[in-house]
């Protein structure tokens, strides 16, 4: 294939995923992509054409698969009987009969049957802010009859679903809020995440968003520092509940960071990776800043475009056994080939608690009070290595279970590591890029490529079992739920599942 470019956690999960939904980014609020089910498949493939139109790779074992646009960005949700994705409103790249707009699909988990979809017009201001062709790229939250995402117009939404779960109609705007009427945010859509946002997290009464407040065209000036970052919105109504905006003049890019929502030590926390590179604990009823941790080196600098050292976070914080996973990075054609970190933190300390602290600009001294438990990535020393980085740039999640932790880069490198120590026990060269979140099913790890679906076996030691190519790229990651995995290529969902 060619490269291309122990304190015990409770997750706050309000109506928290049964064995058979997948319901939110990550599964639920730990973002801690794992499936308690068995019978994940092994077994499978797509059909593959060659450049003349020859089948050279026969299906098998697809349940269904479904049209999905041609930019399907948006990581399937599954739930009360009901998929959603998030893409464009193009059948394929000839036909123009439909207006360019970024939608949300609905899909029946029987069969695959689009029951509704909801299309999201774009914005008249058009590029940075809306790129055109672009999908819906936040991942949905569905709970009960109610369903939120961020649309490409800067939109927090609230579906009612129900008349969709019952069978008699379609679904409702029960509210929405523009952030950018509203509360003055400035949106920058990254060119090749053709429309990635950010997931919402919902918690009791709140929603918390991300507003994806950026740098304009230019990449150099922040046209609204003082806008919020992320806001925190009353579940029922949209009504603004507490607004923060820590990043302000500091943003580097883009702001792209799902929040975390989890309890450590009886203390929730809404924790979100931020645009400035700092990684920032929110008491989730006030908005008060429990702790910070900036996640670079203190001489790291950045540049226009990502050229320099310094890096944001694309990635979502994770929660396992009690601590906090996240790796950096930067939008994916800036990620490719630069150095990241991933950090391992104990969420239970206040104020900054980050290796380092500044003793002047550009140089850092130790932090007394650091919670950073370990940090593994960044130039690689070694002159024998067979790369530059010891861990690259990352839009991907982590994944934690059973002590150990999996992790890809955007060069297509994955990283198996102790999860308590941070030693790394193996890793693998995909020869592809990797924008998509690894998998955790019934004892094998999935990582999508934009080639390929990799199968390991979980454990300490590396064992591939399986490569299946895909027919076309996959820039979302792929779920389980139900017996079902589900495949989001560039064009098409794929439900698989082995016969019984």
């Amino acid at each position: 294939m060619k490269r291309r470019v122990a304190v015990a956690v409770i997750l706050l999960a309000a109506g928290a995923a049964r064995a058979d939904d997948w319901p939110a980014w990550g599964r639920d609020l730990s973002r801690n992509a794992v499936s308690p089910e068995k019978s994940a498949p092994l077994d499978f493939a797509f059909e593959i054409k060659d450049q003349k139109g020859n089948v050279t790779s026969r299906a098998k074992n697809i349940r269904w698969s479904a049209p999905a646009g041609t930019q399907l960005v948006g990581t399937p949700v599954v739930a009360g009987g009901l998929v959603w994705v998030g893409t464009n409103n193009f059948t394929d790249y000839r036909d123009r009969s439909r207006p360019d707009a970024a939608v949300l699909i609905c899909l029946r988990e029987a069969d695959g049957k689009e029951l509704y979809r909801y299309v999201s017009p774009r914005l008249k201001l058009g590029w940075p802010n809306d790129f055109p062709n672009a999908g819906m790229g936040s991942t949905p939250t569905a709970e009960g009859d109610r369903l939120w995402f961020v649309s490409n117009r800067t939109e927090v939404v609230c579906l009612d679903v129900s008349p969709l779960r019952k069978g008699t109609g379609e679904a409702k705007v029960a509210w929405k809020v523009d952030l950018m009427k509203e509360y003055g945010v400035y949106p920058h859509y990254p060119l090749m995440q053709s429309g990635f946002r950010a997931s919402v997290a919902v918690h009791k009464d709140w929603v918390y968003a991300v507003t994806g407040n950026a740098v304009d065209d230019g990449h150099v000036n922040i046209p609204a520092p003082d806008a919020p970052s992320l806001v925190c919105l009353e579940e029922a109504t949209g009504k603004l509940v507490w607004k923060d905006n820590s990043p302000g003049k500091n943003i580097l890019e883009h702001q792209l960071s799902s929040p975390l929502v989890a309890e450590f030590k009886g203390r929730a926390q809404v924790i979100v990776g931020q645009g400035d590179g700092w990684l920032r604990s929110f008491d989730p009823a006030t908005g008060k800043v429990l702790w910070k941790c900036d996640l670079n080196p203190k001489d790291a600098k950045w540049r226009p475009g990502g050229a320099g050292m310094r890096n944001y976070i694309v990635a979502t914080p994770i929660a396992d056994d009690g601590r906090v996973y996240v790796a950096t990075g930067a939008q994916f054609e800036a990620a490719l080939y630069r150095p990241g970190y991933v950090y391992c933190i104990d969420p239970t300390k206040d104020d900054d608690v980050s290796l380092e602290l500044e003793e002047k600009p550009g140089k850092g001294q130790p932090n007394p009070n650091s919670a950073v438990v370990w940090r593994y990535g960044g130039p690689e020393l070694n002159p024998k290595a067979d790369r530059d980085v010891r861990l690259g740039r990352t839009v991907s999640n982590a994944l934690a279970y059973d002590g150990l932790l999996y992790l890809p880069d955007a060069d297509g490198y994955f990283h198996c590591f102790d999860a308590k120590t941070g030693a790394l026990l193996w890793r693998h060269d995909t020869k592809s890029g990797v924008r998509s979140n690894p998998l955790w099913a019934d004892g094998k790890v999935y990582l999508m490529t934009e080639e390929a679906i990799l199968i390991f076996a979980h454990g300490r030691e590396k064992m591939l079992l399986k490569e299946i190519d895909l027919d076309w790229a996959g820039y979302a990651s792929p779920v389980f739920a139900n017996g079902t995995l589900y495949v989001p290529m560039h064009n098409r969902l794929f439900a698989v599942r082995e016969k019984p």
